[in-house]
């Protein structure tokens, strides 16, 4: 088992009330696999995604990786295996504008502290994979929004990541880029053997996924 969440509680402060949003998610992801979360805005979808990535905290609740309670880990633990392991994909692609699209790509990797050499190599693989080699040296603001996406799927893969987590990933896009990110996503995650938890509304990107787990109010 890759990943295996437990009775996960999660609520928010709002004003004077505690607003419960999570409340006891049990969800686990085999290695490979590539599970789609669907349900109504506020049903807690976003929040699950972010747990699993540990870029926020439940109140209660265990996120096991590999057999390891993550949310034992340190900050810095924390920090090491959200690079080494998790793959990000946002709504809004988040390229850095003063960074050109093979520099957004290898950003990770140098976090990392990989070679130079060897990310500059990894890179141009995936920007030919994605089919964006000749927008090599372009900037952010000279590619597309499908482009600008595509970009921001490469750079999650640069470290070769266990797990993508993609939130609306295709939200902003129209029918024909979305179409084309989804094909490029899901043939990526099925040749390197990335599990992938993608949060979405679109029906037509869920129904490529091996299994649809809905949220509906706060539970699975």
């Amino acid at each position: 088992m890759l990943v295996n969440v437990i009775q996960l509680y999660k609520q928010y402060r709002i004003g004077k009330k505690d607003i419960p949003v999570l409340k006891g998610i049990d969800f686990s992801v085999e290695e490979g696999e590539i599970v789609a979360v669907m349900g109504k805005s506020g049903a807690g979808k976003s929040t699950l995604l972010n747990l699993i990535g540990t870029l926020d905290k439940p109140d209660s609740g265990i996120i096991k990786f590999n057999g390891e309670n993550i949310l034992d880990f340190d900050d810095k633990k924390l920090a090491d295996f959200r690079n080494k392991y998790l793959g990000f994909v946002f709504q809004f692609h988040y390229l850095l504008p003063e960074f050109t699209a093979i520099e957004n790509i290898m950003l990770p990797g140098l976090i990392k502290g990989d070679e130079k050499k060897d990310l500059i190599k990894r890179a141009d693989e995936l920007l030919e994979i994605i089919g964006l080699s000749d927008r090599r040296t372009h900037k952010s603001a000279e590619l597309s929004g499908g482009e600008q996406q595509r970009i921001a799927f490469a750079r999650s893969l640069i470290n070769k990541p266990s797990l993508i987590l993609a939130d609306e990933p295709s939200g902003n896009l129209d029918n024909v880029s979305s179409e084309k990110l989804h094909d490029i996503m899901w043939s990526l995650a099925r040749e390197n053997r990335t599990a992938f938890i993608v949060v979405t509304h679109d029906k037509n990107l869920a129904d490529k996924a091996d299994r649809t787990v809905n949220i509906i109010d706060g539970v699975i």
